[in-house]
């Protein structure tokens, strides 16, 4: 079991009122395995795991569980509490409830030390049995070092992958390949736009925001063609305009919503404040990319 290829980063939707759209929600995760997707992450950045409450958290959880039974799609659970303690419990919940992966997000809050971390990170390693994926996010603090994390693969066998989101990758995914004889493997983070650097240098996939999932796999069947001219050409077309919006992580997860919300998988594109009000700019590339989506024809669609 790997992952591998495009797992995007599902989004959660809400009602105009602010509550919880766990319809559409639903919506989402049935599209995203119509288009034959092997694995997604849930309660990233682009999901808004921050402004969700724990009751949410969980009923998301058992939603998307629920309804990829049956399918191929493996299940990525992120564990970001800043304690802990409650890491932990959090990472034992996700594993009772039948994810596949955890994800661990290190703690940031006030500069924790790198002890504190490596404690963090050991405390939630030894306490379940899941293969673990680790958050190498150094701009947003945290883990600096990925050597730190090939240390603490050696004492626990179970961390088997590396997120690699130091912007740009390409220096800290050779360096897990490195430090772990290609023991521990790598993914690509920040919207996947270093895809063919960090490609080139080792990583076996990529998680961006969901809701261009399709364009991201009809990008990535150029590269298991092999057909290399044909995956930069493909990559061309969007990856530009995802490189815009992630300069400012607010005004992705906006965006996110906005095409989400443009192709009719979901109801709404609120977002719980803190937020950002999109630009005409930015909305009309939002419909060029829907508009690029619709006419490709290598994936399938809802």
């Amino acid at each position: 079991m790997s992952i591998q290829g495009v797992c995007p980063v599902l989004s959660v939707p809400f009602h105009k009122n602010g509550e919880v759209d766990y319809a559409s929600f639903n919506s989402i995760v049935e599209w995203i395995i119509s288009l034959g997707t092997k694995s997604v992450l849930f309660f990233g950045v682009a999901s808004e795991n921050i402004k969700l409450s724990d009751n949410e958290r969980y009923e998301l959880l058992e939603i998307l569980l629920r309804t990829r039974e049956g399918s191929q799609l493996q299940v990525i659970a992120s564990v970001a509490d800043h304690s802990a303690d409650l890491a932990v419990r959090r990472a034992r919940d996700y594993e009772s409830m039948g994810v596949d992966y955890i994800n661990i997000l290190p703690p940031t809050f006030f500069n924790p030390t790198t002890a504190q971390i490596n404690h963090h990170i050991s405390s939630i390693l030894a306490s379940i049995k899941l293969p673990v994926i680790v958050q190498h996010l150094p701009q947003g603090g945290g883990v600096n070092d990925v050597g730190d994390l090939i240390t603490l693969s050696k004492k626990y066998d179970n961390l088997k992958m590396v997120k690699c989101e130091a912007n740009p990758p390409t220096d800290s995914i050779k360096r897990v390949h490195q430090l772990s004889n290609n023991k521990v493997e790598t993914l690509i983070g920040w919207g996947g736009i270093h895809w063919v650097s960090g490609t080139a240098a080792g990583a076996k996939g990529i998680q961006p925001g969901c809701s261009l999932t399709d364009l991201y796999l009809w990008a990535e069947q150029s590269l298991l063609d092999q057909n290399l001219p044909e995956f930069d050409q493909r990559l061309e077309k969007f990856l530009p305009v995802i490189s815009e919006w992630i300069n400012t992580v607010e005004e992705l997860v906006a965006a996110e919503k906005f095409v989400l919300a443009k192709r009719g998988i979901i109801e709404s594109d609120y977002c719980r404040a803190p937020t950002v009000v999109l630009t005409e700019k930015i909305k009309a590339q939002a419909f060029s990319l829907i508009e690029l989506a619709q006419s490709t024809s290598t994936v399938g669609k809802k």
